[in-house]
């Protein structure tokens, strides 16, 4: 099979498996709030709390990738504890005495495995694509859209057939074969390592380069970095805060629950289609040109699916816009960071922009959003979340605007203005 083609087809499944957890944990909280004792306050915030491990080992872990050169066993481990933490939900359901221990592990391991996949998925497409990079990962976002849309149906299914702790026994059991499949499909991908049970024989021949200091500050790509990072961490506020409590902001203005299953089932499909014609557009037009027109298109949408009110279609159509531009973090924001740094430091540099801006940036979202749930209605918490997001337009003029001629990519210098 083409290499190429190879590695679209592994990593899209990766990606595909990765996300496919992404709402597992936020279905979990309603099955666990059918058994008596359970603290609702604390599974609240354990949700949190996966969010700022997402966040914080997203940048160790990018680093480790950028020094072991072993990016396909990584992406594999990834895998590997996501389904571990699987079955560290399926545990709780099953032995009552350990149900707190366990659900917390599995929300600690479940934020942990999640932060492997999406920096280094990134730098191996740079590595495979290079220019048409963004293209692919446009393509295999839109595997891990589709993941977090079919997952949640899947798992409900199979409670309902086999019972909670068995069938998040077999989701666990399926991400760890997943991992074994990822990790034979990705061993010639890895930049310096090419032999060894699991990559530990490679990760030993391998120390001293495993141990070379790779740092976004150092490598004098942290002025075109933080710019974009705070810009990511403003917008992702918006973007998490709002997308949390859509569902309870429908309820209140359609006043039916149906209406609100159909409305969210419908829009995310666009989700799907977003990351494969942004990917695109990234890749003709550079990573600073989507970011600031999808910003543009987003906020009006918002607005737009905001004074909709209850006119059931309309909020529709533009929430679908909103979803369409807005839900291309992959492609979009990792795929502009890759035309802006080197392979040496892509890993480091995707999950710092990744783990800080996007995942750090939702979570205070999501914190402010339920602040404001304590004083206001979810209808106007809306409308003040949604400065954030006139915030974020306001602060894109801080990302870089050219590409850097002289910088080495690969050890070759580069005299071509990249398009960003």
């Amino acid at each position: 099979m083409d290499k190429k083609l190879k590695s679209l087809i592994v990593t899209t499944f990766a990606h595909f498996s990765n996300d496919s957890v992404f709402l597992v944990y936020p279905l979990l909280i309603t099955y666990y709030t059918l058994i008596p004792g359970l603290n609702l306050v604390l599974l609240g915030t354990l949700a949190i709390v996966y969010q700022l491990i997402y966040g914080a080992v997203s940048t160790p872990i990018g680093m480790i990738a950028d020094r072991s050169k072993n990016e396909g066993f990584m992406v594999a481990v990834g895998i590997a504890i996501l389904g571990i933490s699987m079955l560290a939900f399926a545990g709780s359901f099953a032995i009552a005495a350990l149900r707190m221990p366990l659900i917390i592990a599995g929300v600690l391991l479940l934020g942990a495995g999640t932060a492997f996949y999406h920096p280094i998925g990134a730098s191996i497409l740079k590595g495979i694509y290079g220019k048409k990079a963004a293209s692919m990962m446009g393509i295999n976002g839109s595997a891990g859209s589709f993941g977090r849309s079919v997952m949640p149906i899947i798992l409900v299914f199979l409670i309902t057939a086999l019972g909670t702790s068995f069938a998040l026994g077999l989701v666990g059991i399926e991400l760890l074969i997943a991992s074994g499949i990822v990790y034979v499909g990705l061993m010639s991908f890895n930049k310096s390592i090419r032999a060894g049970f699991w990559g530990l024989h490679g990760l030993k021949r391998n120390r001293k380069t495993a141990t070379a200091k790779v740092s976004i500050f150092k490598s004098g790509y942290a002025d075109v970095l933080l710019p974009l990072v705070a810009v990511i961490f403003v917008r992702s506020m918006f973007m998490t805060g709002t997308y949390t409590f859509i569902p309870e902001y429908l309820k209140v203005v359609m006043h039916s629950e149906v209406l609100v299953g159909t409305i969210l089932s419908v829009s995310f499909v666009f989700a799907i289609f977003g990351q494969i014609f942004f990917g695109y557009v990234t890749a003709k037009k550079g990573g600073r040109y989507t970011i600031t027109t999808t910003a543009f298109v987003s906020a009006i949408s918002f607005v737009l699916f905001l004074l909709a009110g209850n006119n059931v279609y309309f909020a529709l159509a533009m929430l679908s816009i909103f979803i369409f531009v807005t839900f291309n973090g992959f492609a979009v924001i990792l795929g502009y960071v890759n035309q802006l740094v080197p392979d040496k430091i892509a890993n480091s540099s995707n999950a710092f922009t990744w783990g800080i801006g996007q995942i750090f940036g939702g979570a205070a979202g999501v914190g402010v959003m339920t602040l404001l749930l304590n004083y206001t209605s979810v209808t106007n918490a809306m409308w003040y979340i949604s400065i954030f997001m006139f915030i974020s337009i306001f602060m894109l003029p801080l990302l870089y605007r050219k590409g850097r001629k002289n910088r080495k990519q690969n050890g070759k210098g580069s005299k071509k203005k990249l398009k960003i």
